[in-house]
């Protein structure tokens, strides 16, 4: 049976505390339906975004939204690869509302919604035919970085990772359960392509499963975005599957807790400015509209400048929306000319 190696620190628990605190009062949070729904549309695409890009999808945020509304060319594999993972999320969200376990033929069904006309048949929703090796290109010459477990092997490695996984509930709390399958399943890499991805949505699963999907909003992915490099140092202990496995999980752990507790912090601040709305309704806000008042409700007011660099437009049209809000009673002008900042009302 599958045994983690790996120290709760005082750090890890002190972080673990916060999440939960933030996770009851974001699951309290008094916000419409409609901001929810927004909030977890945002979060889908977020991820989509996040995820892919991490694997070298060169979409933006926007780019990766018009994928998803069918307004790009439906051939191309970046736009293949981002409908296929929303395809995905989406079937992630229905499969955790199930009672039954999860098992390796949910996990099957993950990679082939990720890899559909990725791989050939006989790879997809299947595990690696092979061995696998992942290598760098350094100095122009190819590295071996790592060794995964023969493909013999791999079935009973995943059914032994979800036996403990089940054990376990009633002793680990969720974070920890999930940054351990983050770890042991990436090291495992049952398939030759799509690994990245396919583990990122199985701690989705997981979580969701367990009632950790903080409203249907959270998004891990970014954190990880955000640094690749420090990502893959954090996951990558050792040069083969018998020492990875064995290897002292708590580096790693330090790390994902960490980002978790900064994407629900994140998460907090983006509710907590919904709530503070009051009974303006989200749905007739504009994005833009709302990343100006996110932008007042973090550093306290804003000028044009400010509105400007956030938002990149025209200086006419930055005036407009400006305006806009003043007349919507949302925010409130304060002094003249360039002397001129906005407030929330």
């Amino acid at each position: 049976m599958y045994k983690p190696n790996f120290t709760i620190t005082p750090l890890i628990n002190n972080q673990i505390s916060q999440i939960e605190a933030i996770k009851q009062k974001i699951n309290l949070a008094n916000i419409l339906p409609t901001q929810e729904i927004a909030l977890r549309y945002k979060a889908a695409i977020e991820s989509t975004h996040s995820s892919t890009s991490i694997e070298g999808n060169p979409l933006s945020p926007n780019q990766v939204q018009k994928a998803l509304e069918g307004k790009m060319n439906a051939w191309e594999k970046r736009v293949i690869e981002v409908v296929n993972y929303k395809k995905a999320w989406d079937w992630v969200i229905k499969r955790s509302k199930k009672p039954s376990s999860i098992n390796l033929k949910d996990i099957l069904h993950i990679h082939s919604l990720v890899m559909k006309d990725l791989l050939p048949l006989e790879k997809t929703g299947q595990i690696r035919p092979g061995p696998i090796y992942i290598v760098d290109m350094i100095n122009n010459q190819e590295v071996l970085k790592y060794t995964g477990p023969s493909q013999s092997i791999v079935p009973k490695l995943i059914d032994n990772l979800l036996v403990w996984f089940n054990s376990s509930l009633d002793v680990l709390h969720p974070t920890l359960l999930a940054g351990i399958i983050h770890y042991e399943f990436v090291s495992i890499h049952p398939f030759s392509d799509g690994n990245g991805r396919v583990t990122r949505l199985l701690v989705k699963l997981l979580l969701d499963s367990l009632g950790y999907d903080f409203r249907g909003s959270l998004v891990l992915d970014s954190y990880y975005w955000q640094n690749t490099s420090l990502y893959y140092q954090s996951l990558n202990q050792a040069s083969d599957y018998s020492l990875q496995t064995k290897s002292n999980l708590t580096p790693w752990l330090s790390y994902f807790i960490t980002g978790f507790a900064a994407v629900v912090q994140d998460l907090d601040r983006k509710i907590s400015l919904i709530h503070s709305l009051g009974q303006i309704n989200a749905i007739r806000l504009n994005e833009n509209e709302i990343e100006i008042i996110d932008y007042i409700h973090q550093f306290g007011d804003i000028g044009l400048q400010d509105a400007i660099t956030i938002i990149r437009r025209p200086i006419r049209s930055i005036q407009r929306l400006l305006q806009s809000l003043v007349k919507k009673n949302i925010l409130i002008k304060v002094g003249l000319g360039k002397n001129t900042r906005y407030n929330l009302n």
